[in-house]
């Protein structure tokens, strides 16, 4: 038995997610019916992470065990044939069998980007937030420094009936502008339920002068899910990248 690791990109547009549930069509559906092809068996594929509906990945961990002999760029290749245009695996390999693509995992990096500008996006429409109204990424950069660090993020956490810990380690996180384009990105340990996506609506409200950098600090004290902003739209979040 054998356990294989993947690194996969994708487009989340017409995806329900990762994870596979009753009603809509996710990424990880698409590739067990295809391992089932590939392998002739039922193979059960498991991802760094769930991942929401329409968010974009490039490099996506997931990992699966199968008692197959094809070498690992067989396994690529065929994967690759036969996946739709919008997902894609950028490498297949054999790694030891304790190997777990989400407990294993010591970080993520996401990006959030924004299209800053009156005009709206052309090419980059389906990868960006677009934000009409200019927005002070000077007070942005000022508002995300308080974010970084071990912190209880239950004010930025989409709720769940899951009751464990809100407490996570967010090592890095940048405000960055190039001509119409802000990115934002994240480094943590972990993430809750559309954590990264409430953390940029709130530094929206920042750059649009409706919260202030020092108003960060409270929200975080407070627990308190409606004292932060909103939550940013799905397709503006793309999982850069998992770290083992």
């Amino acid at each position: 038995m054998r356990t294989i690791k993947l690194v996969i990109g994708f487009v989340g547009t017409r995806y329900e997610g990762w994870q596979s549930q009753r009603k809509g069509k996710t990424i990880q559906e698409v590739f067990e019916k295809i391992l089932e092809k590939i392998l002739t068996q039922k193979t059960h594929l498991a991802g760094a992470s769930r991942t929401d509906s329409g968010v974009h990945a490039l490099g996506f961990a997931a990992h699966f065990k199968a008692r197959s002999f094809l070498p690992d760029k067989k396994i690529k290749d065929a994967l690759n044939f036969y996946l739709p245009r919008d997902i894609v695996v950028y490498s297949a390999k054999t790694v030891p069998g304790e190997f777990h693509a989400r407990f294993n995992a010591k970080s993520k990096i996401y990006r959030y980007d924004i299209w800053n500008s009156p005009t709206r996006p052309l090419l980059e429409d389906p990868y960006v937030l677009w934000y009409p109204r200019l927005l002070d990424i000077f007070l942005m950069k000022k508002a995300a420094v308080h974010f970084i660090g071990k912190r209880d993020f239950a004010a930025f956490e989409a709720r769940t009936e899951e009751r464990r810990s809100t407490v996570r380690h967010l090592k890095r996180l940048s405000v960055k502008k190039k001509k119409s384009l802000i990115r934002i990105e994240a480094e943590g340990d972990g993430f809750l339920r559309h954590m990264i996506r409430i953390v940029v609506g709130t530094l929206i409200e920042v750059g649009r002068k409706k919260m202030a950098p020092q108003d960060i600090p409270n929200i975080l004290k407070s627990k308190n899910r409606r004292r932060a902003g909103p939550t940013a739209k799905a397709h503006g979040l793309t999982l850069v990248k998992v770290k083992y």
